[in-house]
């Protein structure tokens, strides 16, 4: 019961009213009334940003925004800070202490903005040649997108992982919130992530292990994992499976990553191949990714990419070919960030109902084709069901040349099945 208790005083959900409890607090550690505007616009911005989210969700659910401040600013305070009172949908709610700001609410946050550097990330880990992996021929793999809460579906689908078990290969498309720091790396991911259920784990990088310099993701994910580089490919006699590192140059591949890309899709040879990312390339509902387009255009173009899968969105869509590229593009990012249902996609017609969800047909748009979306409430978040889609992952088993795809909820329920 004790080890029990410490995994949840560990999942700390820094909330909206955590952070407001530091609003009117005395700024004696700022140095000047420069810094003290600057710090106090920049904390602000961070305010104004979670409250719009906020809006949109709940005040006691996880929330996260792609802004680099506003997480690494809740890392913090779910590591450093005192625990509050349990919320029903999940964690304890963090709140402002003596063990976060020794009594300076805004000297503490000075120290955290001032050390954020970019230039001092830690470098993209390279392969150290082409050489490519290998895979079994018949096999069934894990593929899991925006996992890294601890909270919510993450644990469930970890559970239903390790119930099954016999995987060739783990998978993690990205995002360890809230900014991918060690201790969040440790707690919310490789403590919970269900290795024994698979003979290789794999992770790639988001954008939000990047939020805090990637330290965690390179020192710690992959020496654990074993994983020699934050991008690689694995084959067997019929398929090519690249993972790509699109969060080292956000949303983007620079040049010696593309080069690589194209190096072990040649040597692959005649192979189907399959890249994994945690950016989109393209999206229905979200942004595009036409940096990753221009970098890969050439394969694009010769249409040798038979399917791409990705996170980043916290969303489960399930694309159509797609016209122009001959690809099948898959958003598998709602591993276990509580998303708020959206409009477009409740307006939708139903393809089909099953077990308490629906996939919900969208029509193609100038960016992207049209696709089937997963929604339906989510049970997992405990008194805001209705407001939240559902958790979940994917399976893909190969046979020889054939591949069937599975969808799962959390408990591994099966909601979607397909052949590739």
């Amino acid at each position: 019961m004790a080890g029990a208790l410490s995994k949840t005083e560990v999942t700390r959900v820094v909330t909206l009213r955590t952070l407001l409890s530091a609003a009117g607090v005395e700024s004696s550690g700022l140095h000047s009334h420069h810094d003290a505007v600057q710090h106090a616009d920049r904390y602000n911005r961070i305010l104004e940003k979670l409250q719009a989210e906020t809006a949109k969700t709940s005040a006691g659910v996880l929330i996260t925004v792609q802004d680099r401040d506003a997480s690494l600013l809740q890392s913090r305070i779910a590591e450093g800070g005192d625990a509050g009172s349990p919320l029903q949908a999940g964690g304890l709610e963090a709140q402002f202490g003596d063990g976060v700001t020794g009594g300076d609410v805004w000297g503490w946050i000075r120290s955290m903005f001032d050390h954020i550097d970019q230039t001092q990330w830690h470098p993209i880990v390279r392969p150290p040649d082409n050489n490519i992996g290998t895979l079994a021929d018949t096999g069934r793999v894990a593929v899991l997108g925006d996992w890294g809460t601890n909270l919510y579906g993450a644990p469930v689908s970890a559970a239903s992982i390790k119930r099954t078990g016999g995987y060739e290969l783990l998978l993690h498309l990205g995002d360890i919130y809230y900014s991918g720091t060690k201790t969040e790396a440790q707690q919310r991911f490789l403590e919970a992530w269900p290795t024994s259920a698979g003979k290789v784990s794999r992770a790639l990088n988001g954008n939000h292990e990047m939020y805090s310099g990637g330290f965690a993701y390179f020192e710690d994910i992959l020496p654990k994992f074993k994983q020699q580089s934050s991008y690689f490919a694995l084959q067997n006699k019929h398929w090519l499976l690249v993972g790509l590192d699109t969060a080292h140059t956000d949303h983007a591949l620079d040049h010696q990553q593309v080069a690589w890309v194209k190096s072990v899709v040649q040597k692959g040879g005649p192979r189907k191949v399959i890249l994994f990312s945690h950016h989109q390339p393209f999206s229905r509902l979200d942004k595009q990714g036409p940096e990753l387009q221009a970098a890969l255009a050439d394969l694009f173009q010769k249409k040798v990419i038979t399917a791409w899968y990705w996170g980043h969105e916290h969303d489960c869509i399930i694309y159509d070919k797609h016209p122009r590229f001959g690809l099948l593009g898959r958003c598998i990012g709602h591993g276990g960030i509580p998303a708020p249902r959206k409009t477009g996609v409740l307006d939708a017609a139903a393809d089909r109902r099953l077990n308490g969800v629906a996939w919900k047909r969208l029509s193609a748009s100038a960016d992207a084709p049209s696709s089937l979306a997963l929604d339906g409430p989510n049970p997992l978040v405990k008194g805001e069901e209705e407001k939240f889609g559902p958790h979940g992952y994917l399976t893909l088993d190969f046979d020889g040349p054939n591949l069937i795809e599975r969808v799962h909820l959390p408990d591994g329920t099966e909601v979607f099945k397909g052949p590739l």
